[in-house]
């Protein structure tokens, strides 16, 4: 059987990891849905009932495994309904391939049946965006779209003809000699900002009395480095609610959420602390967080443009959060004053037990509820039954 260009996409992203995409079937799509069921036993394809399901699918596959998502959708208004949920991976900054066929390419411009031009559709939610115009060319879009999607945390989006997913390329080298297949190997760097910078915010981490460490997504895989940080600050824990993860919810340290969802004790250590060290989080509601004049802040981000962007911080650290974490508690003092983080301790407990109460109650406990609306369905089908 000939390899089609559709082959060599699935070929490619499974080489980088993809052993499941999320989709729904179309005409636009028939080639690379053949290509997928050829290959069934390596990577599963998840059927849903609306394309905006499979795009968060995907992104919440890229969340909560660190590896590549991908959805799939076929031309026009399946790969419109894609957008919702790559937005999502967008401002979550989660990895996802996105898939969308296209009209033939022959007959593109004569206003063909779900005839959209896609790639203008996805400027905006992509971080990479590319049309096949070269069944040849695929090996290589493919291999760059996962590349750009896992560097840059975000959507890549390949759009293919549905005439181009049935050929069959003929592995030459463009013009350019470029090769056909390339590398499918990727790791993150780990950078570790300048040591002055690191004692800039070790001086001031070490001034505070009442420090705290409000922690996101972008510190998953630091948990241990920030429980040691924190230990030796004597400093609460709070967990922005991409950053759950990061410490489990019973730790010691932890005051758990903030915000809309989260809790009394990690408000209360916002609201009186005079050092705020942010860890991989831009937090979007800065009402929740403490007044520029009470506090000062010390921020680790991999990326220079989200320093300052919710707090006004003293200190800027661009680098990965567990070496830089690591090497700036080193420089940190163990703070013999444990006052500020028993006082949320005691707030935890309070909570923990308030939380106990409030789900054991029996007259508002969701049992009683849906007991109540069970009862209030069955007699009114029962009445609409009598009429």
């Amino acid at each position: 059987m000939a390899t089609t260009a559709a082959d060599v996409l699935i070929e490619r992203i499974t080489a980088w990891g993809v052993d499941t995409v999320f989709g729904l079937p179309g005409d636009g799509i028939n080639g690379i849905m053949e290509a997928l069921r050829t290959r069934r036993d390596r990577v599963r394809f998840i059927q849903v009932r609306h394309e905006e399901a499979a795009a968060f699918m995907a992104c919440a596959y890229a969340k909560y495994t660190g590896r590549l998502g991908c959805c799939l959708a076929t031309s026009g208004p399946g790969g419109i309904h894609l957008l919702n949920g790559l937005y999502d991976a967008k401002l979550d900054q989660a990895p996802v391939v996105a898939i969308t066929g296209q009209t033939y390419s022959d007959l593109k411009g004569s206003n063909f049946q779900q005839e959209v031009n896609m790639v203008a559709l996805f400027e905006d939610v992509s971080v990479y965006n590319q049309e096949v115009i070269n069944p040849n060319q695929v090996a290589m879009l493919a291999d760059e779209a996962c590349r750009h999607a896992l560097n840059h945390r975000g959507v890549a989006h390949i759009t293919f003809p549905v005439d181009y997913q049935e050929k069959e390329p003929t592995d030459e080298l463009s013009m350019h000699k470029r090769p056909a297949h390339t590398t499918s190997r990727w790791q993150p760097p780990l950078a570790v900002p300048d040591e002055e910078e690191l004692r800039l915010a070790a001086f001031i981490l070490n001034q505070a009395t009442k420090p705290v460490i409000l922690v996101g997504q972008g510190a998953r895989g630091a948990g241990q480095e920030v429980i040691e940080i924190a230990d030796k600050l004597g400093a609460p824990i709070v967990k922005a609610l991409l950053g759950k993860e990061v410490v489990p919810d019973d730790h010691p340290l932890t005051t758990g959420g903030l915000g809309l969802l989260g809790t009394t004790p990690s408000q209360d250590a916002m609201e009186s602390c005079d050092a705020l060290l942010i860890i991989g989080s831009s937090f979007p509601y800065m009402e929740f967080l403490p007044a520029h004049e009470q506090a000062k802040g010390v921020q680790i981000d991999d990326k220079a443009d989200r320093i300052g962007l919710r707090f006004p911080v003293d200190v800027g650290l661009v680098g990965d959060a567990r070496p830089t974490v690591a090497a700036l508690s080193r420089m940190v003092e163990r703070k013999s004053d444990r006052s500020f983080l028993e006082q949320a301790q005691a707030g935890m407990r309070d909570w923990w037990e308030l939380m106990r109460t409030r789900a054991m109650r029996a007259d508002h406990s969701w049992t009683a509820s849906a007991k109540r609306y069970v009862e209030m369905y069955a007699a009114a089908a029962k009445a609409r039954r009598a009429a």
